[in-house]
């Protein structure tokens, strides 16, 4: 692998966004960790998929096609065989919609790959609209 290990941790996360986007099942499989415990959670209540689960989900083209992931900015940071990653982003939509996301994600390095073996997306609502 060339590059420095942030690099190609931000590769890979690059590439699964790609993937998701593109809803390529076989893509996200080289890219999401094979460990059981592997958790992804999503922004709305119900989403909260193993690696397993989310493969499935885009192989059945369960996703909504018309949300795109676009990360803006990603800060990485390796330590041995794992890496973590924060970044803000934006969920967009083909008649131009825009939302801000968060995100993060802890990455194990898999047969010689990195591999996201946990990740969270959140859209931020004011601390004064949680109970209104």
């Amino acid at each position: 692998m060339g590059g420095t290990e942030a690099d190609e941790v931000r590769a890979a996360v690059g590439e699964l966004i790609d993937a998701q986007n593109a809803g390529d099942a076989e893509r996200l499989r080289s890219l999401l960790s094979e460990r059981p415990d592997a958790m992804h959670i999503g922004t709305d209540a119900g989403e909260w998929w193993t690696s397993k689960e989310l493969l499935d989900a885009a192989a059945a083209g369960d996703g909504d096609d018309d949300i795109q992931v676009v990360a803006d900015g990603l800060d990485v940071h390796v330590q041995g065989d794992v890496a973590w990653v924060e970044g803000r982003g934006r969920f967009t939509n083909r008649s131009g919609g825009e939302t801000p996301v968060r995100m993060t994600g802890v990455l194990v390095r898999e047969h010689g790959r990195w591999a996201m073996a946990q990740s969270h997306a959140s859209i931020a609502i004011p601390n004064a609209d949680i109970f209104s």
